[in-house]
């Protein structure tokens, strides 16, 4: 997920980060802010948070400067160019290469009591995400609403202003649209913009309306647009049916032919066995084949009638 604001602070000044905290994100900064911090070593995670960060606020007190995580933290935030944005709380002068860059005192600060130096910490924080106005709406009560809704109508892009826009359409019942089709609406206005990229939608666009590609449920001119709209000539579609016609034909003729059954080798008459080679075959019809197959040596031809 992507943070405006990764706040960093020591584990003993976590009221103070809280309240931070909170204030950024009335004015609808995305900040990171682990309230739940135990220890003083900046982990991968840590750092991957911060490198999704588009800034860096670092809260210096006399705790921090004593604090590995928060001198690890300001460190990375100070390795890329314009992320690293530093507050104070109390006079404590961080070190080098810290305490050459602006920092905004928040000395005195209460839930109800807003110091010069937060303002001006606002507007460096908007400055860098292209939001302006932010200390005139700090200013603006409860009361007055006519001046928020002004403030709201003249920046119409602002997260406030689109936070705001949102909770109208709900108190009025209005349900934002699917996801699903709020994507899919997204792709047919990208599609509707692109130009064809292929020979075939070049084709397509180029040629005239006439009958056929103008009323696809018609029999053939409705084949013929979804075939060229899929990239298919006459020349595929008939080389399928052509396909598909010989495959109907082989089918045909294989279940036509007949199959003789397997002889098993129970069903065999037995071997050498007079008797059985009868009782299997009529009398004067035993092949010679068989006999010699049967038993390789000198076999006794009982089968025929004894002549009178």
């Amino acid at each position: 997920m992507a943070y405006d604001v990764f706040l960093v602070s020591a584990i003993e000044d976590r009221d103070m980060a809280k309240l931070v905290a909170r204030r950024l994100r009335s004015l609808k900064f995305k900040v990171w802010f682990d309230q739940k911090q135990t220890d003083n070593t900046f982990d991968a995670k840590d750092a991957r948070n911060a490198g999704n960060s588009e800034s860096m606020l670092v809260i210096w007190s006399e705790n921090a400067v004593k604090s590995d995580w928060v001198r690890a933290a300001a460190s990375v935030g100070h390795s890329r160019p314009g992320m690293l944005a530093q507050a104070s709380l109390d006079k404590t002068i961080p070190y080098q290469p810290f305490k050459q860059d602006k920092r905004y005192s928040l000395e005195g600060m209460t839930s109800r009591k807003t110091p010069e130096g937060f303002y001006q910490l606002i507007e460096e924080l908007g400055k860098r995400q292209n939001r302006s106005g932010l200390r005139e709406w700090m200013g603006l009560g409860s009361k007055d609403e006519e001046e928020r809704d002004a403030w709201l109508e003249a920046h119409p892009e602002d997260p406030l202003a689109i936070d705001d826009k949102k909770k109208r359409e709900k108190a009025l019942g209005i349900k934002p649209p699917p996801a699903a089709e709020a994507a899919g609406a997204a792709a047919l206005a990208a599609a509707s913009v692109k130009a064809p990229s292929s020979k075939y939608s070049q084709a397509a666009s180029s040629r005239p309306v006439t009958k056929a590609t103008a009323s696809p449920a018609s029999s053939n001119g409705g084949v013929a647009a979804k075939a060229e709209d899929l990239g298919m000539g006459w020349g595929t579609l008939a080389a399928v049916g052509a396909a598909i016609v010989v495959m109907f034909f082989m089918s045909w003729v294989f279940r036509s032919q007949t199959i003789a059954p397997a002889t098993t080798q129970t069903g065999l008459p037995a071997v050498g066995n007079a008797y059985r080679l009868t009782e299997a075959c009529p009398a004067g019809q035993v092949p010679a084949s068989l006999i010699k197959v049967l038993e390789p040596g000198p076999i006794i031809n009982d089968t025929k009638e004894p002549e009178e």
